[in-house]
Parts: C-alpha cells; structure tokens; sequence
C-alpha cells in the first residue's frame, strides 16, 4: 500500500502542470539561485510544446537559467541553445502572446555576447511598451512593470510611462 501511495504520489507530481502565477515567481528568483534555478526546471519538466504556450514559454527559459548552473561549457551550451529554439517556436506561433515576448527579451538581455542571442531586443522592447497599455491582466501587467523597472532596454522616460500603467 505504501508503494502504491508514493507511486501515486510522484505520478500525480509529475503530471500536474504548474501554475504561471508560480512559474513567474520562481523565474525572477531563478537567476540567482541554483537551487531555486533546478526547482523551476523540474516544475516545468512535464510541460509539453503542446501545452500552454506561456508555459512552454517558461519551460525554455528554465532551460537557459540551468545553463547558467552548469559546470561543463558544452553542457552550458548544449542546454542554453535548446532553451533558445524553443522560445524561438513557441513566439513564432504565437507573436502577439506579450509575456513571451518579456521571456525573450529578458533571457536575451541577460545572456552572454558569446552566445549572439540578442537580436530581438528592441524588437520585443517596442511590441512590450506599445502593448502593454491593452493588458487587462493585473497579475501580468505587474510582472511586466517589475521587469521593466530594472531593465536596461527601456529608457528612463519609458519606464516612468509603464510605471503608470
């Protein structure tokens, strides 16, 4: 019985999806811990490209910021370079989806020159800031406003104006 239950147990883990609310979190946290960094890959580990795509969105960022952890170059590389296709689909079906855009633009600010992954930096600051005023959601436009507030892609004039959002 007791086998059954953990068993259970770690199918029920892995199967339920996380919640973008806790992803969110978890991604700002991520950066600079590795062990919060492994804790948000494993919670999104079971996401599929098929699931949601914010979530997707996520799953491909967890893969970055583990890249950031690993100690080999190649594995740094390796994982860093899958996370970036990923994000790469999921926006190119999905361009009008803003928090995708934030993932990018914030996995591309943060990445090393060596990786030349950051070219759509101006591209995902000006779709950010012209849409951001129709985002209905408080939770996402909070979150948005938070990123933004400690970005070096937006200027000081700009980030007062998101501030007021």
């Amino acid at each position: 019985m007791t086998k059954l239950i953990l068993y259970l147990s770690f199918f029920i883990a892995i199967t339920i999806k996380p919640t973008v609310a806790e992803i969110r979190e978890l991604y700002i946290k991520s950066a600079n811990s590795e062990e919060v960094a492994k804790d948000f890959y494993q919670k999104l580990e079971s996401v599929k490209v098929t699931d949601d795509a914010t979530l997707v969105g996520y799953k491909a960022a967890s893969l970055t910021v583990k890249a950031k952890f690993e100690s080999k170059i190649k594995d740094k590389k390796e994982y860093f370079k899958k996370g970036a296709a990923m994000l790469e689909t999921v926006i190119a079906n999905n361009t009008n989806n803003i928090e995708l855009r934030l993932i990018r633009l914030s996995v591309q600010e943060n990445s090393p020159k060596i990786l030349k992954y950051k070219t759509n930096i101006d591209e995902d600051k000006t779709f950010i800031y012209s849409q951001l005023p129709h985002i209905r959601n408080a939770a996402l436009k909070k979150h948005i406003r938070g990123y933004v507030s400690q970005s070096n892609a937006f200027s000081t004039e700009e980030k007062t104006v998101i501030s007021k959002l």
